[in-house]
């Protein structure tokens, strides 16, 4: 399944540090050549929600900078591919892009087996990367000390750090937690975190159970949690297992006092009347109302889009590359990377940058720092946690 959309790129990016903008009128850049990006994510399959969420995201972007007058006075022109959540797909899609595509660069990917080969298909030609999506440590592992690799989202260290001091900061104390988790390596990494950074925290891990991404049927896993009564039950998976495990934990009756549960590009209204209480860790939320993030809303809202929490991560990262272009004055990639890799962007997540990781990689954005913990509320959601940035209390046990 193959997409292409010519987009143009320029200056005044949604909560992005604005660029300033010399360039030649949109008129002209939209004759100059196009600088063309790769835009590989999942579109069907298992991940299409959180997928198209984030091509929503770098679209959005891409739209912005085409308004503006164009790259280096050139139109940017996205060509955009359907991974299919396949590992297979994803490689071949990627490596296509690189030899006969000749794309200047990547700003995509979403789901950690999927993107590990994807990845792998283009190691040897060392094109410059920004991952959108994918929180599995092997990926950090090994192509996080390439030079051309920039990561977007979280690691998976990055979620159970801030997972675990939530749940040490609960009053009455979380003693027990139940944890259900994908069983691709997305999911085995969070497993093998959450255990070391629970324990740390001195919560008793009483469960880890696997699940298929996309089952229909989680009755076995919920089974096991009515029997072991956590005080929370924390579940990794996608939006359409979140979703699936939420209505069917509705229809057993089943119901710790707590549930958490990794947001993947669902939003709230997604869930309808069924998920009161639940809670979500996350990268963002739309509850969050400082002034960069207000300002994406309410463009977003303004053309008649809505936004869900990966959204920011395909717009900030197509937004990031931009800005860096435009620093740098040039596509020369060597001169691009240093941009990205010294710049201090202003984004819908707070003031950040590319900056080595605690795990080793050279440039990752975000952190366990920028996540926070959202709980739906009858209508609606409000940050819990952190204290600096909640909008509301949480509600423990959940109603």
């Amino acid at each position: 399944m193959r997409f292409v959309k010519r987009l143009a790129a320029g200056a005044a990016a949604l909560g992005i540090a604005a660029l300033a903008m010399t360039g030649p009128t949109p008129a002209a850049a939209q004759t100059a050549e196009p600088i063309r990006i790769g835009v590989p994510l999942p579109l069907t399959g298992v991940l299409a929600v959180g997928g198209q969420t984030i091509l929503a995201g770098v679209q959005f972007a891409a739209d912005e900078i085409n308004a503006a007058g164009g790259l280096l006075g050139r139109p940017v022109s996205l060509l955009i591919e359907d991974t299919k959540s396949e590992p297979n797909t994803a490689a071949t899609i990627a490596s296509k892009m690189v030899t006969e595509d000749k794309v200047y660069a990547f700003v995509g990917g979403y789901g950690s087996t999927a993107d590990f080969a994807l990845l792998s298909s283009v190691k040897r030609y060392k094109p410059l990367f920004i991952h959108t999506g994918s929180s599995s440590v092997r990926l950090e592992k090994t192509f996080g000390t390439e030079d051309w690799y920039y990561h977007v989202y979280i690691w998976d260290y990055h979620r159970q750090k801030a997972a675990s001091s939530f749940l040490a900061a609960i009053d009455p104390k979380v003693k027990t937690v139940a944890l259900a988790y994908e069983d691709g390596l997305y999911g085995a990494d969070a497993a093998k975190y959450a255990e070391e950074y629970l324990t740390k925290a001195g919560i008793k891990l009483v469960m880890k159970e696997p699940f298929k991404s996309g089952s229909p049927d989680f009755s076995p896993v919920l089974t096991r949690v009515k029997s072991l009564n956590p005080d929370a039950f924390f579940s990794v998976g996608y939006s359409g297992d979140n979703l699936q495990l939420v209505r069917q934990m509705k229809s057993l009756g089943i119901k710790p006092k707590l549930t958490m549960v990794v947001s993947a590009g669902d939003r709230r209204a997604d869930y309808g009347d069924m998920s009161e209480g639940l809670t979500m860790i996350t990268e963002w939320s739309t509850a969050d109302r400082t002034p960069a993030a207000a300002e994406l809303i309410r463009k977003v809202e303004a053309k008649g889009q809505t936004i869900a929490p990966v959204f920011p991560q395909g717009y900030v990262g197509m937004m990031t590359l931009a800005k860096s272009i435009e620093s740098a004055g040039t596509l020369d990639q060597d001169k691009v990377r240093q941009a990205l890799s010294t710049a201090t962007f202003d984004t819908p997540y707070g003031k950040i940058g590319y900056r080595p990781s605690e795990g080793g990689g050279l440039h990752q954005l975000l952190s366990d720092e920028t996540m926070v913990i959202v709980q739906h509320r009858k209508e609606g959601e409000e940050i819990v946690y952190p204290a600096a940035k909640a909008s509301g209390k949480l509600v423990y046990p959940a109603p």
